[in-house]
């Protein structure tokens, strides 16, 4: 009888170990799954179009299926406030050019997998105290801030994550990779229509790279020596 115990009791230890283990590798797997996840992708829906004002074209964007269900999408509300998309509101995947007058139509990136973070139109309208009803100068070219890979593994395409800046023609012909990896933009400034500026971050380290818009070439990036306590 002492020993049908003792072999009860052995029997019992080993389910027990048995069971934990597989827990802590149950556990242990569902914790590395999610460390190493990858974006959802999610339904997308073409906006309604808008004209770009002096020009033959329209533009729409590719956005969440939810987005012109509960709201009407218009690019230029938040292109002519402050260049953000908004990015909780309204994720841009890409854009779409209709030329009404030739009726062809070009999408802005092969791929509908990027986040299209931040877009500006150049030149700018500058604000004259003296004659504030000066229509805005018709756009040349756009520039874009595109976030194209999940660089720090959360699971999503966001603000976190590194950028790209592109630009492409007012028709949103001719996109082009400019500044790969890039932190954080300080600034963008039109000077002319050859001339164009960024100032951006990467690493804790400050650029100022020089931009030909109708190349759309990066001429020259010149980093700022501002001491090595700002960052």
């Amino acid at each position: 009888m002492k020993r049908f115990s003792i072999l009860l009791f052995v029997l019992a230890l080993s389910f027990s170990t048995f069971a934990c283990t597989r827990d802590l590798v149950s556990r242990d797997s569902s914790g590395n799954a999610e460390a190493v996840a990858t974006p959802i992708p999610s339904e997308k829906t073409l906006s309604t179009f808008n004209p770009i004002q002096g020009t033959d074209y329209l533009m729409a964007g590719i956005v969440p299926a939810e987005v012109t269900r509960d709201a009407s999408f218009n690019p230029f509300e938040w292109i002519g406030n402050s260049g953000y998309s908004g990015y909780s509101s309204y994720t841009t995947y890409n854009y779409v050019f209709f030329n009404v007058q030739t009726e062809d139509y070009n999408r802005l990136l092969p791929t509908n997998d990027f986040v299209i973070y931040q877009t500006s139109g150049y030149p700018q309208k500058i604000y004259d105290p003296e004659n504030p009803d000066a229509p805005a100068p018709v756009i040349e070219f756009w520039v874009y801030n595109i976030i194209k890979a999940d660089f720090n593994g959360d699971g999503s395409l966001d603000y976190r994550d590194r950028l790209t800046i592109g630009i492409s023609d007012v028709s949103g012909s001719g996109y082009t990779d400019l500044i790969e990896n890039v932190d954080s933009i300080k600034s963008q400034y039109y000077k002319d229509p050859s001339t164009f500026f960024v100032i951006y971050n990467v690493n804790d380290k400050n650029f100022i790279a020089k931009i030909n818009p109708i190349m759309r070439e990066l001429i020259s990036t010149t980093e700022l020596d501002l001491g090595e306590d700002v960052k």
